[in-house]
């Protein structure tokens, strides 16, 4: 695909620069798909092993009834199974979905909140062109002054002005869109890693800092489109008063104070991007003790008689009211688990004194074994 070159030279403008930056980014996330798992890709045979084995877990875990044929055991896994083999193995699909969302998605956002129609990072770049320009003509305006004592200071303060302001805008803008395609064209080999409960957090992992780095251009957008109606009346003040602006010196700092607060107002909207995926976490269903897969949030566990008695205010009441309380919580926590101990013996014990024929077949793949204590007892007793 035929891209436009990076624009260099006084006609350069950020908008272009970010066309060209977007479309080529495309292309080497395309390549990189392709000779990952395209055809001949150099880790095709690697997840056509990672799928057998995934499908041999599945088997042997059928065969020894670790894992039931129901739907809440078995739909994960195939769903898991079609995931990845959706994403992995077809670029249409993987640029539609995930690349399209995480690239398009926030800048549609971003788009509809300003009201953008071309886009919400191409008008953000079209206004900071204007207001870089108009900060270079600041700047050449107070060079060609004649020379003061306070002119040398006024001249490289609105320079550094104008440089942070390019660095903390456009340098952002190319950092998250470079790391974003980095971490797209990896997708696939994460993706595969979704299958195994081993490697399971390394796909969370990349899917947390690829969403992050998504939504940090979407902020900066935001913000920075906020914060530019501080910034021209500053530049605004500069330019109409050179001379006044030399000798007070107070509108070049107050221009060179805003852009260091933009700068630090552009890093923070990019941290706060990696603060909302930081606590984010999928809903992973792992396998219990009996076979059959619970969430990992769950309840909370009853409390024992050690956290009860150490209560403090168990220890701290005046009134003499709240041993009694915990004694009483003490006894309805050990009866209730009396009765459950009870429930539970004659769940397992029942059904094993008189199994019917069709309660096998209500059993998943691989339950018709017995456990030992369900085994009849092969020894011999005297006088038999």
């Amino acid at each position: 695909m035929s891209c436009p070159p990076l624009p260099f030279g006084e006609d350069a403008t950020l908008a272009a620069t970010l066309t060209s930056l977007d479309c080529q980014v495309n292309g080497a996330v395309a390549a990189g798909y392709g000779r990952l798992f395209g055809g001949g890709g150099a880790f095709a045979m690697a997840l056509g092993a990672g799928l057998t084995l995934y499908l041999a877990i599945i088997a042997i875990g059928l065969l020894t009834g670790r894992t039931r044929l129901t739907l809440p055991a078995l739909g994960p896994k195939v769903i898991a199974l079609g995931f990845v083999l959706t994403f992995a193995t077809a670029w249409p699909a993987y640029q539609t979905v995930v690349y399209g969302l995480l690239t398009g998605g926030p800048d549609q956002i971003a788009s509809a909140f300003m009201g953008a129609r071309a886009g919400a990072t191409q008008a953000f770049a079209a206004r900071l062109d204007l207001l870089f320009d108009a900060m270079l003509e600041a700047g050449r305006s107070l060079a060609a002054l004649p020379k003061a004592p306070n002119l040398e200071m006024a001249v490289n303060l609105v320079w550094a002005s104008a440089i942070i302001l390019l660095l903390s805008t456009l340098g952002l803008l190319v950092i998250a869109r470079l790391v974003l395609a980095v971490l797209l064209a990896l997708g696939p080999v994460f993706i595969v890693f979704a299958l195994f409960d081993g490697t399971r957090g390394l796909f969370e992992g990349w899917l947390r800092t690829a969403v992050a780095f998504a939504l940090a251009p979407m902020l900066i957008v935001l913000g920075g489109s906020g914060l530019m109606a501080v910034v021209g009346p500053s530049i605004a003040a500069v330019t109409d008063d050179p001379v006044r602006a030399v000798t007070e010196l107070r509108p070049v700092v107050s221009l060179f104070l805003t852009a260091v607060i933009y700068a630090g107002l552009m890093a923070t909207l990019g941290a706060t991007a990696f603060a909302l995926t930081r606590g984010w976490r999928l809903p992973w269903r792992e396998p219990s003790a009996g076979g059959v897969e619970t969430s990992r949030v769950g309840p909370a566990p009853a409390a024992t008689s050690a956290q009860i008695i150490a209560f403090p205010g168990a220890a701290s009441s005046r009134d003499g009211r709240a041993p009694q309380l915990a004694a009483a919580v003490l006894r309805a926590s050990d009866g209730r688990r009396d009765v459950e101990n009870q429930v539970r013996r004659e769940t397992t014990v029942a059904p094993s004194a008189s199994p019917g024929p069709s309660s096998h077949r209500r059993e998943g793949l691989g339950q018709t074994f017995r456990t030992a204590s369900e085994r009849p007892s092969l020894t011999r007793t005297p006088g038999t």
